[in-house]
């Protein structure tokens, strides 16, 4: 894990899941922090203040107070894209990055508020890569 989320600062965070076949029932449905990941895309970021790190599988960081109600939209909603794919939209939004290059999640349960916990991922992030992942725009 490491490897994928170098910049995370925790020490154990579970296997990435591919969202098409998520159980749901394994979701827990308390607070906290997802991480979409791309399957096969690493996308590259302005900077790193670690050498040779400025790419990432990373595409979106996002939170939400039911991790398996959250979790479940976003596998109904890239279900949905797939279905029709040339929908008319102003932005590329999470969901198409999802559809378009696969997409893994891993979740951390948070004893904090989940907005709080995001806002320090997110903030690790950039500070690791110097911007947020693309899909936070």
């Amino acid at each position: 894990m490491s490897k994928l989320l170098p910049w995370l600062k925790v020490t154990t965070v579970m296997t990435p899941v591919n969202i098409e076949v998520l159980d749901l029932e394994k979701v827990p449905e308390k607070p906290g922090v997802y991480i979409m990941l791309s399957t096969h895309t690493e996308y590259p970021y302005p900077w790193s203040e670690y050498k040779d790190h400025g790419k990432s599988q990373v595409y979106y960081i996002g939170q939400t107070n039911n991790l398996r109600q959250r979790l479940a939209l976003h596998q109904s909603a890239c279900k949905d894209v797939l279905k029709e794919p040339d929908m008319d939209l102003n932005y590329w939004s999470r969901y198409e990055y999802a559809v378009n290059h696969g997409c893994n999640v891993v979740w951390i349960v948070s004893k904090i508020p989940p907005i709080e916990k995001e806002r320090k991922l997110l903030r690790e992030f950039k500070h690791y890569y110097g911007a947020k992942p693309v899909a936070n725009g």
